[in-house]
């Protein structure tokens, strides 16, 4: 046995699964797949080769975003429990497989839109995981996967709150990102476990980044995973870079990935880097709007990549290919993600959009405010004011800018501006506004009034993004009870 606690006799930690687990987590499934063969000839009661080949499937499905992947691999869910099931080990990988095979299997089918069998397997992987925890409190996995559990469960939004009630459960957001810290600080000593430690960070950078309201735990994170050459830790990097209004260190992070033939394709960060240059208003956004188009199989952000052509080609005064990557909007199917039905809205939009008021919201997108704060400055047409909708946005760019530039006061001032103005619109202003001046005022310590504006959030119904925005609203107060 190569590990004297992460091995047993029917869940083997030996070099190639080391190998194929590791390999999978850089998302070189080919080459991982041959050394799980390779295990299973060798070791054909060697049961850990099935939960790596189901991580495997898991990230495939969610790096890769194509729908013909999930309907083709989802038959192997079945397949791979009734094996693990079978084992009937004494091991802390017994249980701790099963858990993990319903909770990536349940994050495949959120995303594509399977809620009702998603909630079982929540629910499943829940119970056997606490299950698990009362028979090994020290095996350290248990705290990731139940670290995660209680940080999503404690988030969910109002609109699929009918999944808690078939699970029975509560979650907490502090407890779940505690215990999911507690595990990586345990994994980097531990030898045994630390080769689940890439794994754990990429998780918990994205739950800290969406779910928590600490910037300084994101710049420790920036710190931390800064020498990782992990595709997915570069992701995590390249996000948590531009949340904190980093723009150019997220493309340098995206453009020193690794590309070659044995990475997985992930196409997403082609996407993600046009929109960083597009932030900073360089022509070179639309080569990687394009290779996104041009070679991303799915469905997902196709729409958003040509809206934000339509965008640059309109503030170059391109009329001809403004109209033409706008028109190109409607012919692509998929709907599913925010961006994508923003593009749609945007397609079924007439009205072209005010260039200024668009070169603020991507100049403070990219961290530029002082730049932004410019565009908004160079707007005094009366007409443009007279236009309640036109008020609604400046106010709420304005007020964005000045969050990012510290000037927490002002920002405030045109966030209660934009919540008044806005509260029955169906943009996103508002509601974004409220949930700004929630987390602001937590940032104060001013409890009482934060609450108020997360439920004001909440309340607000029936506008864009609305799951996400609401999403967060309901994760400051799981924070705050």
């Amino acid at each position: 046995m190569l590990f004297s606690k992460s091995s047993f006799a029917d869940f083997l930690w030996n070099e190639n699964c080391r190998e194929a687990y590791t390999l999978t987590i850089q998302l070189k499934f080919d080459k991982a797949q041959l050394l799980l063969e390779k295990e299973k000839n060798k070791n054909p009661n060697n049961t850990l080769a099935y939960l790596i080949e189901n991580y495997s499937d898991y990230l495939k499905i969610q790096v890769g975003e194509e729908k013909t992947d999930f309907d083709r691999l989802k038959k192997n869910k079945e397949k791979r429990i009734e094996i693990v099931e079978n084992d009937k080990s004494k091991s802390p990988w017994y249980l701790y497989s099963q858990a993990e095979i319903n909770l990536q299997w349940a994050a495949n089918r959120l995303k594509f839109g399977e809620y009702f069998t998603a909630a079982f397997e929540i629910n499943k992987a829940y119970r056997l995981i606490q299950e698990n925890n009362k028979l090994y409190p020290d095996f350290i996995p248990n705290k990731k996967s139940l670290g995660l559990l209680y940080t999503l469960i404690g988030s969910v939004p109002e609109q699929y709150s009918w999944i808690l009630s078939i699970i029975g459960m509560e979650g907490n957001i502090k407890t779940g990102l505690n215990l999911m810290a507690e595990s990586i600080k345990e994994m980097k000593v531990d030898k045994d476990y630390r080769i689940m430690l890439e794994e754990t960070y990429f998780l918990y950078a994205f739950l800290k980044m969406n779910l928590d309201n600490n910037r300084k735990d994101l710049e420790n994170l920036l710190t931390e995973l800064k020498d990782s050459d992990y595709l997915l830790l570069k992701f995590a990097l390249s996000r948590i870079a531009s949340k904190l209004g980093e723009n150019d260190l997220a493309i340098q992070i995206l453009e020193n990935r690794i590309l070659n033939k044995d990475y997985y394709p992930f196409h997403y960060l082609d996407y993600l880097l046009g929109i960083n240059k597009q932030n900073k208003m360089d022509d070179e956004c639309v080569i990687h709007f394009k290779n996104y188009l041009d070679n991303f199989k799915g469905n997902n952000y196709k729409k958003s990549a040509l809206m934000r052509m339509s965008w640059h080609y309109h503030i170059k005064g391109d009329k001809e290919k403004y109209s033409l990557y706008k028109n190109r909007i409607n012919s692509l199917n998929g709907k599913q993600v925010d961006a994508d039905r923003e593009a749609q809205s945007y397609y079924s939009n007439s009205k072209a959009p005010h260039v200024n008021l668009l070169k603020a919201r991507l100049l403070f997108d990219g961290g530029y405010s002082t730049l932004a704060v410019e565009e908004l400055e160079k707007i005094n047409s009366n007409k443009f004011f007279e236009n309640s909708k036109n008020n609604l946005e400046y106010f709420y760019r304005y007020g964005r800018c000045m969050e990012q530039m510290n000037k927490n006061d002002v920002a405030i001032k045109y966030y209660k501006k934009t919540v008044l103005a806005g509260k029955d619109d169906p943009l996103y202003f508002a509601a974004k506004s409220a949930l700004q001046i929630g987390l602001l005022y937590e940032m104060d310590n001013n409890l009482d009034e934060a609450k108020r504006y997360f439920n004001i959030c909440i309340e607000m119904e029936d506008h864009q993004y609305e799951q996400g925005i609401e999403q967060k609203a309901k994760a400051g107060l799981n924070r705050l009870n």
